[in-house]
């Protein structure tokens, strides 16, 4: 259930950050009666929520991609289950095991090894371009507005609880002057995602956070940095890498220097 809209009176800018929850049909009904009175009499609200109802169909008619089918998703489940239960097991049979992890450890990792994407990887490169790639330009020069700002990575995580279906951890950057700005709900074709923005000596980052089951991304744009490997471009003149962490594909968009921005992402890996 989206945040309620307060009954106090309230500005356009207050009433921006619940479009997405009202495009998303996320209100009840005094919500929803709530924000269509404002929208009633606000053009410039209303001309808000079909731009941004427009930029969702154009997305959906335009961004196709193969999602990882639904056998494969079962396997992982039941490989899981398969591990909590051998771990149960073991932790009856042997005690000791959960303080040293001789038994639980090797089958957790053995798992692991199947079903989840190595630390900072990208999936299985192929020929075609990536059209999540188009996507996530588009939302870095749309200058959408904020729906939450804040300096702390802490409470923008919080923020994203509950909002969006996986673990928002942000990009922790060896580098004092990224300064976070905020974030706010953004949509990766059909995903729900998180994007969040942060200046750099006066230039924008953005990074969007979404589920990358199933991501495939070009042939011949992988580059290992710091040991990972990463997916690096340039589409419409910005430079865009593109990494994975535990099944949560990162996005960063920025038209800094190659150089800079590359370092930027090395010392995020090396976090």
């Amino acid at each position: 259930m989206a945040e309620a809209i307060p009954n106090a009176e309230m500005r356009c800018e207050d009433y921006e950050r619940f479009i997405d929850a009202y495009i998303d049909e996320e209100f009840g009904e005094r919500e929803r009666a709530d924000m269509e009175a404002h929208l009633d009499h606000c053009p410039c609200c209303r001309e808000k929520v079909q731009c941004q109802l427009k930029f969702k169909e154009h997305m959906r008619a335009h961004l196709g991609g193969e999602r990882a089918p639904e056998a494969l998703k079962a396997r992982v489940l039941e490989g899981l289950a398969a591990c909590e239960k051998s771990e149960r097991e073991a932790r009856r049979r042997f005690p000791s095991a959960s303080r040293v992890g001789w038994v639980a450890g090797p089958l957790a990792a053995m798992v692991a090894l199947v079903v989840v994407m190595p630390e900072l990887t990208v999936a299985p490169a192929v020929s075609g371009q990536a059209p999540v790639i188009d996507h996530t330009v588009d939302w870095h020069r749309g200058n959408f507005p904020l729906e939450v700002t804040t300096a702390s990575s802490d409470e923008a995580q919080e923020w994203f609880e509950g909002k969006v279906d996986f673990s928002v951890r942000l990009p922790q950057f060896g580098d004092q002057r990224v300064n976070l700005l905020g974030g706010r709900i953004a949509h990766i074709e059909d995903r729900r995602a998180a994007l969040v923005l942060y200046e750099v000596e006066g230039e924008r980052l953005s990074v969007i956070l979404f589920d990358g089951d199933g991501l495939t991304v070009p042939r011949g744009t992988v580059r290992r940095v710091e040991d990972r490997d990463i997916v690096w471009l340039n589409q419409k003149g910005y430079g865009v890498a593109v990494l994975q962490d535990q099944g949560v594909t990162y996005a960063m968009t920025s038209d800094l220097p190659e150089e800079r921005f590359l370092a930027l992402v090395s010392s995020a890996i090396e976090r």
